[in-house]
């Protein structure tokens, strides 16, 4: 952005001379007719008021404020900058002690009715995880207690109609899985036209046509438990883990085979397995298990190499 300046716009104080001087700080770099009386803190540029100091932030977009962490040679380096280092390297020091002493406890503390949620899940065998506040799942949650019932925020998606996701902001627990997602398969007059064009596959088949996957928070890997969809909301959601609300993929049956399906319980007994601790004496034994593997393979494939290197040498002196 550039501005003109005319001589006029810059009113002389007494004492001063139009003509640029040799002060410390030479003439004003912006108006270049009086002495210059300030520097920028920031872009070390010289000004002579306080409107040739609006116009120079207005032209390189500074803030006037001191870069802190600005190089400054050796040569220029004095007590003043090793003071100023240190104390930049003392607030440093702790604003890190300060976010270690509340790290975890900005989102630990969660309202009185979320806690009261997860109580009630936790007697219903259903592990519930919040977001962040400021994430769009937890917004879009509209979950909610009613007497000593939940009503929940169920999203449904339709895998074989391009990934529709109809959202029902309140499903008592409960009413079974067949009846809340059977409203969305039936033709509705009262639904947009382009939404029953695609879910005419669904509405064809019916509930008997389609399997109900909810996905299996934290496991490795993509998979899926199966819900019967004779089972009550509460029922089907015992023994998982939700995140925020459940979301239920609709799929064919035809096209359930892609799926990774596992069992609540099975899942786990395995996860149990795997996770337990292996004594030293196993330890030991694993290690000696897998060298005694490993010099089998290297010497089958040196007896290979020996076998074909002497067919090689008979093959030679024929």
């Amino acid at each position: 952005m550039e501005v003109d300046i005319e001589p006029s716009d810059i009113k002389s104080e007494p004492g001063t001379s139009s003509q640029a001087t040799t002060s410390r700080l030479g003439p004003c770099e912006v108006c270049a007719f009086h002495e210059a009386k300030y520097t920028c803190p920031r872009c070390e540029v010289k000004t002579c008021s306080l409107k040739c100091n609006k116009i120079h932030k207005l032209e390189v977009e500074c803030n006037g404020e001191r870069d802190r962490a600005k190089f400054i040679p050796l040569s220029r380096f004095t007590n003043l900058e090793m003071s100023s280092d240190y104390r930049l390297l003392e607030e440093i020091t702790r604003g890190l002690e300060a976010s270690r002493k509340n790290f975890g406890k900005r989102y630990d503390n969660i309202s009185k009715y979320l806690w009261k949620l997860q109580k009630m899940c936790s007697a219903r065998k259903t592990s519930i995880k919040f977001l962040p506040f400021k994430f769009q799942r937890h917004k879009e949650n509209t979950t909610r207690i009613k007497g000593t019932e939940i009503q929940w925020h169920v999203d449904w998606i339709f895998v074989n109609a391009d990934n529709l996701k109809v959202a029902d902001k309140c499903v008592p627990e409960t009413e079974k899985l067949g009846l809340a997602v059977g409203k969305h398969l039936q033709q509705n007059n009262n639904a947009s036209e382009g939404k029953n064009e695609t879910l005419q596959y669904y509405s064809a088949v019916g509930v008997p046509g389609v399997r109900l996957l909810l996905k299996a928070e934290q496991k490795a890997g993509k998979k899926f438990f199966e819900l019967d969809p004779d089972d009550s909301l509460k029922k089907a959601l015992a023994k998982k883990l939700i995140i925020e609300y459940p979301t239920i993929h609709v799929v064919l049956k035809d096209h359930v085979c892609s799926y990774n399906i596992i069992d609540s319980d099975t899942e786990d007994e395995t996860v149990g397995e795997d996770a337990k601790e292996k004594t030293g004496n196993e330890i030991v034994e694993s290690i000696v298990k897998n060298g005694e593997e490993d010099i089998y393979k290297s010497l089958k494939n040196l007896l290979f190499i020996s076998e074909y290197s002497g067919e090689e040498a008979s093959s030679d002196e024929e």
